[in-house]
C-alpha cells in the first residue's frame, strides 16, 4: 500500500506555558484516505475507521521544540454523529519522531492530569518505540472492545522525546485536516503542565483514528457553517457557506435542504454536488437564502433533509446562522494586531507577513504592531495589555482567535484577511487627529454611524508609526532563520535565511512599520475614551481623546512628522470589532461636513460652533470643534 512521507515543519514554541503556532503549514500531500500497511488493522464487517482528520489532504506537525513528555488527545462525545453508541475496537495514530521512549496509547473518562496509568484511564497499552520514526500509522487493538458511554470518551497517546535533535523530534505531534472542536487537546509534563484545547487557534485536528463497530447509516450528512454571521442587503440574497461531512457509508452526490426563518420553512430544494463526497469525507457548498424585507438581525436554520434522494439519517442534520440584513453594505477595514518584539527570533516571519498584508490590501489593512515581547525593545509599549497573546509571533484579525501572522490558519494569512474583509461592516467610521503646537500630543476624534440600533459601542484610539529604525541594540531584531537554508523557506522569508540580506542572528537596518506608539488604554487596561452611548441606526456619534506621543528618547527621536497615524477601532458591547478607520495625523478636514458653503447662514458677528459630525453646538465641546467665523472661514479648535 502507498505510504505517506511526513514533512515536519517548525510549528510551535512555548511562551508562558501555552502552545502557540510558529509555522503551522499544510504540506502538499494528497491522500484521500489514511494509508493502510500490511501490519495495520483492516476494518471488518460493520466496522469503520474514523477520526476528526479522516479524509484530510495534508499532514503537518506541531511541538515545543524541546525534549519533554507529550500527552495528546481527542474527545468523542457520547452523542457524536458517528461514534455515539458505537463499540471502540482499536486506535490508530502517527509518531514520526525517532528519539522516543515511553510510548502509550489510552482511553479515559477524564483527561489524566498525571502520567497515564491503569488508575486514571479506561484502557492503557504500551507501544514498542521501534514502531515510531516512520510515516506508517501505528494501530493498537483494544484487548476488550467497549461501548462508548453516553458521557463520551477521550482517546489519546503519550510519549517522551529524549533528545530534540531533529525536526521530527522537535515538532512530533502530527495533525491534519480542518480545525474542529474536541479534535486537538495537548499538554506536556514540563513546559505545558495543563491541558490546552487548541480549537480556534489555527491548528488542525490530531492525526488519530478509532476503529468503530456498530450499525452505520448509509445516507447521513451533517452541515457546519464556515462563519457565524452572514450579511445581505435588503431585498437581496446571501450565500451561506457550509462544510458538509459525510457520516454515512454511501458516497454523497446530492442533498435536499430547507431553510427556516421566522418560523416559516421553505420548500425543499435539491443541490447536485460537483463531485461526490466519499464516506468520512468533507466538501464545501453554498446555500442561497433570502434576506429580510427590512434592516434586521435574524436567524436562518438550514436543514439537510435528503441525501442521495433518501432521508438524511444524520443525528445533526441542521445548523443555524445569524443573517444581518442591511439597508446598505459598508466595506470593512480589518484590524490586524500582532504580538511581536525584537527579542523574538521567529518574529521576522511576522514582520514579513505584516508587510505582505500592507502591500496586498493597502488602506483596507490596519496593522498594529504590539511590541511587548521584550522590554529591551526600543518600540516596547507598556499599556497595550487589553488584547492578549501567549506566544510570538501571532496576530488577531478583528480580535478573532490568534493565528500565525505569515501562514494564518493554513498557508497564507492573506486568505484569512480576505475572509474577514469580505464581511460588511456594522458601522461607518471616520477618524482624524490634530497634533498640538508642541508636538507632544495628538487629539483624536472619531465619528461613528451604525447601520443598526447600537448600545454599548465604544471607540479605542491607537497611534501607529511607520519608518522606525535605529542602530543601537534596542533596535536589533533577533533572527532564528539565519540558520535555515533559503531553499527550506518561502521566497519572501529567504532574506532572513543563511546567505540572505538579513541572514544574521541579530538583524540591523530593518525598518519597522505599523508600530503602536500610544493607546487610549491606561496602565490598568481600561479604555479612557467616553462610551458612545445608545445610537439609533443612521445616528452619528462622536468622541475625542488626547494621546501623548512617546517621551523616551530612543523611540521619540525615531518618530518623524508625517509618519504617524491615528486609528479608531469601534467595538460592540461584547468586544467584537465593528469597523475601524486610519488616518494620517494632522489632516481631518474632510471628515467634517462644514465649510464656507454650509447650509446655515453665518452670523457676521458671532462665531458658530460645530462638532466634526456637522452638528451645530451652543458652545464648544471637548475634542475637536469646527468654528465657522463671521467671514465664512473655518477653523479647527481642540478643547480639552
Amino acid at each position: 500500500m502507498r505510504r505517506i512521507t511526513l514533512l515536519m515543519t517548525v510549528l510551535a514554541l512555548t511562551i508562558a506555558g501555552t502552545l502557540q503556532a510558529q509555522t503551522l503549514r499544510r504540506n502538499a500531500m494528497q491522500h484521500p484516505q489514511l494509508p493502510v500497511e500490511e501490519n495495520s488493522i483492516a476494518a471488518g464487517e460493520n466496522q469503520q475507521w474514523w477520526g476528526y482528520m479522516t479524509g484530510a489532504s495534508s499532514l503537518s506537525s506541531v511541538g515545543i521544540g524541546a525534549a519533554d513528555t507529550y500527552h495528546c488527545a481527542m474527545f468523542l462525545p457520547g452523542d457524536h454523529d458517528i461514534a455515539g453508541g458505537k463499540t471502540l475496537c482499536a486506535v490508530r495514530f502517527y509518531l514520526a519522531a525517532t528519539h522516543v521512549s515511553n510510548v502509550k496509547v489510552w482511553t479515559a473518562a477524564k483527561l489524566p492530569t498525571a502520567e497515564p496509568s491503569t488508575a486514571n484511564t479506561l484502557w492503557l497499552a504500551n507501544v514498542d518505540a521501534s514502531e515510531t520514526g516512520t510515516s506508517n500509522p501505528i494501530d493498537v487493538a483494544l484487548t476488550t472492545p467497549y461501548d462508548i458511554p453516553s458521557t463520551g470518551v477521550y482517546v489519546g497517546y503519550t510519549f517522551t522525546i529524549t533528545a530534540a535533535t531533529t525536526s521530527n523530534d522537535q515538532y512530533p505531534v502530527v495533525i491534519a485536516g480542518t480545525d474542529q472542536p474536541n479534535a486537538l487537546l495537548l499538554r506536556t509534563t514540563t513546559n505545558i503542565p495543563s491541558w490546552q484545547d487548541l480549537y480556534g487557534q489555527g491548528f488542525a485536528p490530531l492525526a488519530v483514528e478509532v476503529l468503530l463497530q456498530g450499525e452505520f447509516p448509509q445516507n447521513a450528512v451533517s452541515p457546519r457553517p464556515t462563519m457565524d454571521n452572514y450579511y445581505a442587503q435588503v431585498g437581496q440574497t446571501a450565500d451561506i457557506d457550509l462544510l458538509l461531512t459525510n457520516n454515512g457509508q454511501a458516497a454523497v452526490s446530492s442533498i435536499g435542504y430547507t431553510v427556516t426563518a421566522d418560523g416559516q420553512t421553505s420548500d425543499e430544494q435539491t443541490l447536485t454536488l460537483p463531485a461526490a463526497i466519499a464516506p468520512s469525507g468533507q466538501a464545501a457548498v453554498s446555500i442561497t437564502v433570502n434576506a429580510a424585507a427590512t434592516a434586521s438581525e435574524g436567524k436562518r436554520t438550514i436543514t439537510i433533509t435528503k441525501v442521495n434522494g433518501n432521508d438524511n439519517e444524520s443525528k445533526k442534520a441542521a445548523c443555524e446562522v445569524t443573517l444581518y440584513t442591511m439597508d446598505r453594505l459598508i466595506p470593512r477595514n480589518v484590524v490586524v494586531e500582532e504580538f511581536t518584539g525584537t527579542g523574538c527570533g521567529w518574529c521576522p516571519r511576522g514582520l514579513v507577513g505584516m508587510e505582505k498584508l500592507r502591500q496586498t490590501f493597502g488602506d483596507r489593512f490596519i496593522g498594529i504592531g504590539i511590541h511587548r515581547y521584550n522590554t529591551s525593545d526600543a518600540m516596547y509599549i507598556a499599556n497595550y495589555t487589553h488584547v492578549t497573546f501567549t506566544g510570538a509571533p501571532s496576530c488577531r484579525l478583528d480580535r478573532s482567535d490568534a493565528i500565525d501572522p505569515y501562514y494564518g490558519t493554513a498557508n497564507d494569512v492573506c486568505d484569512d484577511f480576505r475572509t474577514e474583509m469580505n464581511k460588511p461592516a456594522m458601522a461607518e467610521v471616520k477618524v482624524g487627529g490634530e497634533l498640538n503646537e508642541a508636538e507632544t500630543e495628538v487629539t483624536a476624534t472619531a465619528i461613528v454611524e451604525p447601520l443598526f440600533d447600537a448600545t454599548g459601542y465604544k471607540v479605542e484610539f491607537v497611534l501607529v508609526a511607520d519608518g522606525l529604525s535605529g542602530t543601537t541594540t534596542a533596535w536589533a531584531q533577533s533572527n532564528y532563520y539565519y540558520s535555515q537554508t533559503a531553499s527550506s523557506q518561502p521566497e519572501d522569508l529567504r532574506i532572513f535565511c543563511s546567505g540572505g540580506k538579513y541572514g544574521k542572528s541579530n538583524v540591523t537596518g530593518w525598518t519597522f512599520n505599523d508600530v503602536a506608539i500610544a493607546t487610549s488604554y491606561n496602565a490598568s487596561g481600561v479604555n479612557q475614551v467616553e462610551a458612545l452611548g445608545s445610537l439609533s441606526a443612521g445616528e452619528k456619534g462622536e468622541v475625542s481623546y488626547t494621546l501623548a506621543l512617546p517621551t523616551k528618547a530612543t523611540l521619540r527621536n525615531a518618530v518623524k512628522k508625517g509618519t504617524v497615524y491615528v486609528v479608531a477601532i469601534v467595538v460592540d458591547a461584547d468586544g467584537n470589532v465593528v469597523n475601524a478607520a486610519k488616518r494620517e495625523v494632522g489632516d481631518i478636514d474632510d471628515i467634517t461636513g462644514i465649510g464656507s458653503t454650509a447650509g446655515e447662514t453665518a452670523n457676521l458677528t458671532t462665531p458658530t460652533f460645530y462638532s466634526l459630525g456637522g452638528t451645530m453646538l451652543s458652545a464648544p465641546q471637548r475634542g475637536i470643534n469646527i468654528v465657522r467665523m463671521g467671514d465664512g472661514t473655518v477653523r479647527k479648535v481642540a478643547v480639552k
